[in-house]
């Protein structure tokens, strides 16, 4: 039985459950440490080379705990890139899957039955075979948390292991004549971060539930499981087996079909960020192309596209940003966004002149120019423009200061990530300079994932993944969009419209008032059956984020450039296997990595 509030309720109790709850709820799960399960080579320091990537991810005192629905998850480096192994990743220049541990699939052209056929030579960093039931277990796991999968998946019944080495995926009756690059988008990139071990008795749970309480105790249980570095099984080509307060290792998965013919360990947490690129320590670093004074000594990658975007967030705490395009759009107006783009992003990249909630970068290829050219920019920075809306809605503006229409100064709670905090104070400074009393302040990352970003406690923030496709299908966004349990238009938790909205008929701004029914634009988008019913439903869509604008998406954000250490190792630096979803724990996988 799968809970009704999904991932907004989710998010709810990762926000607001205590440490003790967690406790009572899991009674006898509690993970112990699997490290002595693990045949590893104890003499790796004296054996292998070693690498120090820049990355501060040190998991000691369980900074970063490793279950992914989890608020101290980290879904970079720890997780996604080096610690958990994919079904297959997205190749971002051939524009295919590449796969891992599955070997084949096939596809059932009538009904898009799926049956996902898996190499034999995986196996978790214990020992334990990789099988067709840990995949099961994730994907159900995923759909009972509300992530998306269960709208078009039964999750009780329409994913199962066939075999040990067999999963079997069928699609919902009515999703059955879907498309089939969305229906892969929706599986094939999974991420194996569970298994069926430590895992295997919350899906018996979720499956024995039988209310909407007792599948809520379920969640909460899950979202309360802490495994620390040493207790969880790792599915990909790194593990951890030391972590203390000046360093942690990463050394190669000795069950890892290709890693275990690796020689080399990493050392995380000695040369840390950009100042460990700018003063040579580090082998690889994880940095903005634009710093400055790098050594000659490293090289750069190619830069793999992955489709997210930077974007300011808003919320629903001040009244006026909740209820009125008009105050979102004359925030939006005060913002230098070109500016912005210039200073913080990647060199060569442009603004967003269009905040459709698909990435700029290849808006083209999904909403009509037309309607794009009819669009409203909100990037160059206009504070006429912004005071006259403001106005509109009843502020007035006395002294230099905004009031608002109860008279009263006009504070906006800015909250943020410090991964952001260049990008969020020239931001804060605009909006300070037009007239608006800024409370801005910075968190830790992991600390504003957890207190404020799923608990809503902002104004206004700014984050990345606004915007999820590639190049698959524009669906992927706009479900984000509308739906994502942080920033999400209509959801639950955040709701700024209604499912069924009023706006400009699509394409002109100054025409008649039309209502757009956004739930109903997003199923029929998802069984499209020509490219022109898609790109129509896409078009509608997207003239209504950006006329109504719950974000103003800033930037298409670049993934995953690499300062590497072309002096001392080998890096080919001409391969396209940087260019993939999995980015530099992908070209290792295909290259190796040998002293120079």
């Amino acid at each position: 039985m799968l809970a009704a509030q999904g991932a907004a309720g989710v998010a709810a109790f990762a926000g607001c459950m205590g440490d003790d709850d967690g406790e009572d709820i899991l009674g006898d799960t509690t993970p112990e440490s699997v490290l002595g399960d693990v045949d590893y080579n104890e003499d790796y320091e004296d054996e292998f080379n070693v690498i120090y990537p820049s990355a501060d991810l040190n998991p000691v005192d369980d900074d970063y705990i490793f279950n992914p629905y989890h608020s101290q998850w980290n879904a970079g480096d720890l997780g996604q890139e080096f610690g958990f192994e994919y079904l297959a990743v997205f190749h971002t220049e051939r524009g295919e899957y590449i796969p891992r541990v599955a070997e084949e699939w096939s596809i059932d052209e009538e009904g898009l039955r799926t049956e996902v056929t898996l190499s034999d030579e995986y196996a978790w960093s214990t020992g334990e075979p990789i099988t067709a039931h840990d995949f099961v277990t994730a994907y159900k796991l995923d759909g009972y948390m509300g992530l998306g999968m269960e709208d078009f998946v039964d999750i009780e019944e329409g994913v199962y292991a066939e075999d040990d080495y067999t999963i079997v995926i069928e699609p919902r009756d009515e999703y059955r004549d879907m498309e089939e690059e969305l229906w892969i988008e929706e599986w094939a990139e999974m991420i194996l971060q569970v298994s069926d071990e430590q895992y295997g008795h919350f899906v018996e749970e979720f499956e024995e539930a039988e209310t909407d309480e007792e599948i809520e105790s379920v969640q909460e249980s899950i979202l309360n499981y802490d495994l620390s570095w040493d207790e969880v099984m790792y599915s990909g080509p790194w593990i951890f087996v030391e972590a203390n307060e000046e360093f942690a290792d990463q050394i190669p998965n000795p069950e890892h079909p290709i890693a275990q013919e690796w020689d080399f360990f990493q050392r995380i947490g000695v040369y840390v960020d950009e100042e460990g690129v700018q003063s040579g320590e580090v082998d690889w670093g994880d940095d903005s192309p634009d710093l400055d004074d790098v050594p000659d000594m490293y090289g750069e990658g190619p830069l793999p596209y992955d489709g997210q975007s930077f974007a300011i967030i808003f919320g629903t705490e001040d009244e006026y940003i909740r209820d009125y395009p008009e105050v979102r759009q004359a925030i939006a107006y005060a913002v230098d966004v070109p500016f912005l783009t210039e200073t913080t992003a990647t060199e060569g990249t442009d603004y967003d002149e269009y905040s459709t909630g698909v990435d700029s970068l290849y808006v083209e290829d999904y909403v009509e120019s037309d309607v794009l050219e009819a669009m409203e920019n909100y990037g160059p920075e206009d504070t006429d423009r912004a005071a006259e809306l403001l106005e509109d809605v009843g502020f007035e503006q006395e002294d230099g200061e905004w009031l608002t229409p109860d008279g009263e100064t006009w504070t906006l709670n800015f909250p943020v990530g410090d991964w952001f905090d260049i990008h969020s104070e020239m931001i804060s400074n605009n909006l300070a300079e037009f007239g608006i009393d800024m409370d801005f302040y910075v968190e830790e990352m992991p600390t504003w994932q957890a207190e404020t970003e799923d608990n809503l406690d902002y104004d206004l923030t700014v984050q990345l993944n606004y915007g999820m496709a590639r190049d698959y299908h524009p669906y992927a966004d706009f479900d984000d969009v509308f739906n994502n349990n942080t920033m999400g238009l209509f959801t639950e938790r955040t709701g700024m419209i209604d499912e069924e909205v009023e706006v400009p008929e699509v394409g002109n701004p100054d025409g008649d008032t039309v209502t757009i029914d956004i739930e109903e634009e997003l199923d029929e988008m998802s069984t499209a059956d020509s490219e022109e019913d898609l790109i129509d439903h896409a078009t509608t869509l997207a003239w209504v984020h950006n006329q109504t604008l719950p974000a103003l998406v800033c930037y298409p954000w670049g993934g995953g450039h690499y300062w590497v250490n072309t002096e001392d190792w080998d890096f080919d630096l001409e391969s396209d296997d940087w260019l993939t979803s999995n980015r530099i724990t992908h070209y290792l996988l295909e290259n190796g990595l040998e002293p120079v």
